[in-house]
């Protein structure tokens, strides 16, 4: 990994929109008002949580405010600016589905067909179309984890492509948890299947495909599939990907080998590569019907069913945004006091992204992001807030990095004083118990029992009534080799919660582990 060292918790290289394209932004009719507003919002975002990246904001395809935040390749010293391409992840979904609906319009795929009328292989039956699209099919990514890696040495040395996904899962025999239809379960194995419908529907591979059909009607011209086989090489404006190598850094790092998307094989569920102008050009031909037939769209964006007739609700509350549903690849929030809108977002290490449309009012709000941030996708409901008048969402960063930094830096006295500083800003920053029991046990694990033991402390400090703080306490000071101090934590946990079964079996421990140690 190579150290970002332009990036840091302290410090980030901002790089606003050109005086010219600022000043054509305020010209807009959305007010300059707002539009000074969004400025004022992503210059503290960015100060205080580190935003990289591009931000574009239009109004029916038009852009009112760009901002081009940090660098693009920190080891050259490249900046993000417009021609940057960045990784998309999860949005990549939205062009697989709207390949899938283009084939639908041609009524070369069925909607409710069962996927494995398609390919006979399949060895669940009962999947329709419509499930994959709305994450309703019951195939679970966690069940069937590893089922590549299983399959990939009858290939060997030859690499696992989307030829091989039918055979693989069905050599893997894994059985769901959930029917077809019974619950929303996100699936990235999925839409990698909707990826090989589409290229055995159409007679064309999907990056062939989305070329053909999607990038080049929409004007998309610096748009493409990325993986292991398919463009390889970066571009010259290829936004590299940087991410915290701990809980406790201070700095990003480069990803290089541990890059796993980019030495993925397969696609349909991420891989595909933009830049923010593009997926306006994206945004506008969907608005204009360039790409899909207006009661195609209507379809898409609609809340889909479960078989009991209850929507696809999105229960796993991306971004803490709101509750949403699921439509033919797009989510939709529930709330729909600012109009109608659908979105998706991206994550994976060292990129956030997400592409939100207000199908009322014609907003576009894009934010794509080439280092970890934690609040990109409330940043983006918060944008569409401002430009309705309304405050931006509280958008609190978690002080455990800032914790953890200082902790290792300098020590638990400083760590503690600098949180307690901070923690008062409720709108800015937050320490939860979650943060702080993830940091200590990241900090154990990698040997650094010392810092663990004080951020275990600080946790039980903080969150005094906690039977879970003292129970991560204890652990830490057995580990530790502490074991009467283990001892009283591990009582005052049960003193707090008698049902908690792992201090039961903890203190059961220590006990006979001090009785055997006075025995000798």
């Amino acid at each position: 990994m190579v150290r970002l060292l332009l990036l840091s918790l302290a410090l980030f290289a901002t790089v606003a929109a050109p005086a010219s394209a600022l000043d054509q932004a305020i010209a807009a009719p959305v007010g300059d008002d707002r539009i000074r507003a969004l400025e004022a919002f992503f210059t503290e975002r960015s100060e205080r949580d580190g935003l990289n990246g591009a931000i574009l904001i239009a109004r029916n395809g038009k852009p009112i405010y760009r901002k081009y935040i940090g660098l693009a390749d920190g080891e050259a010293g490249r900046l993000v600016d417009a021609d940057t391409e960045f990784e998309l992840a999860s949005i990549g979904k939205l062009f697989t589905a709207t390949a899938v609906l283009q084939l639908v319009e041609r009524r070369k795929i069925g909607l409710d067909a069962s996927f494995a009328s398609y390919f006979p292989d399949f060895p669940y039956p009962a999947v329709t179309v419509r499930q994959l699209l709305s994450h309703s099919s019951g195939l679970s990514d966690q069940d069937m984890a590893g089922f590549v890696e299983a399959y990939a040495p009858k290939l060997a040395p030859q690499p696992f492509t989307m030829r091989e996904l039918i055979s693989a899962i069905a050599q893997a025999q894994r059985t769901m948890k959930l029917k077809p239809g019974e619950r929303w379960w996100y699936s990235n194995l999925g839409f990698q299947l909707l990826a090989l419908l589409v290229e055995k529907q159409s007679g064309e591979a999907l990056p062939e495909y989305l070329d053909a059909h999607v990038f080049g009607p929409a004007g998309m011209r610096h748009s493409y599939i990325k993986t292991a086989l398919v463009n390889r090489a970066d571009t010259p404006n290829f936004a590299q990907n940087y991410a915290w190598p701990h809980r406790w850094s201070r700095e990003r790092v480069r990803l290089e080998g541990v890059r796993g998307y980019y030495a993925e094989t397969l696609y349909g569920n991420a891989s595909v590569i933009a830049t923010a102008d593009d997926l306006l050009r994206f945004d506008t031909a969907l608005r204009k019907g360039v790409l899909l037939r207006p009661e195609t769209l209507d379809l898409a964006y609609a809340p889909q069913r479960l078989a009991d007739g209850s929507p696809t609700f999105v229960w796993l509350g991306i971004g803490g945004m709101g509750d949403a549903d699921n439509g033919l690849g797009w989510f939709r929030f529930r709330d729909e006091s600012l109009g109608r809108i659908v979105w998706h977002t991206g994550g994976m290490p060292g990129c956030q992204t997400i592409l939100m449309r207000n199908l009322d009012d014609g907003i576009t709000v894009i934010l794509l992001n080439n280092a970890d941030s934690e609040n990109l996708y409330k940043s983006a409901l918060s944008a569409m807030r401002i430009l309705a008048g309304l405050p931006p969402l509280d958008e609190p960063v978690s002080l455990a990095r800032i914790y953890g930094a200082t902790l290792v830096d300098q020590g638990a006295e400083a760590a503690r004083a600098r949180v307690d500083q901070l923690r008062t800003n409720s709108t800015q920053y937050r320490l939860t118990e979650s943060d702080l029991n993830n940091l200590g046990y990241a900090l154990m694990e990698d040997g650094r029992m010392r810092n663990a033991l004080a951020a275990f402390h600080t946790m039980t400090d903080l969150f005094p009534r906690s039977s879970n703080a003292f129970n991560s306490y204890g652990e830490g000071l057995e580990k530790a080799g502490l074991l009467e101090p283990a001892l009283q934590a591990f009582r005052r946990s049960l003193e707090l919660d008698a049902n908690n079964t792992d201090s039961t079996g903890a203190l059961e421990r220590v006990e006979a582990a001090l009785k055997a140690s006075r025995q000798r």
